[in-house]
């Protein structure tokens, strides 16, 4: 049992460049965070009020649902490329490209079959 959660649960290797990364994601990422705190939102989410500050350059307007399409399937075909592009045997990289993979294909069905999806949750809960 330990060997087996050893050879997927392990430190990474020191390196520069994974520590460089990684002092430049977390300042990346407080600073997103400071700016939320200060007011200054990022224009991502559906609930935003688009009208609320008019911009004079060009917008680009779609569904939420057409943006995570957008997202989630090349995600999911890259994943599935990975399988074929870099074939590997050992456990680790497997069970990160699997889990990817069937996450973004779960993410992809559940933007496609929204309404069929609803539709079964209500009937579940009897509403």
């Amino acid at each position: 049992m330990a060997s087996m959660l050893s050879s997927v649960i392990f430190p990474p290797p020191p390196s520069l460049i994974i520590s460089v990364m990684s002092v430049v994601s977390l300042v990346a990422i407080a600073g997103l965070g400071i700016s939320e705190i200060l007011g200054k939102h990022l224009q991502y989410s559906r609930f935003w009020n688009l009208n609320s500050e008019k911009s004079t350059r060009m917008q680009i307007k779609l569904s939420s649902r057409t943006g995570m399409l957008v997202f989630y399937v090349p995600a999911f075909l890259s994943g599935l490329a990975s399988f074929v592009l870099y074939p590997n045997h050992d456990l680790r990289p497997f069970l990160v490209k699997a889990t990817l993979t069937i996450h973004f294909f779960k993410r992809t069905i559940e933007v496609i079959n929204t309404p069929v999806i609803m539709k079964l949750f209500n009937t579940l809960l009897g509403t």
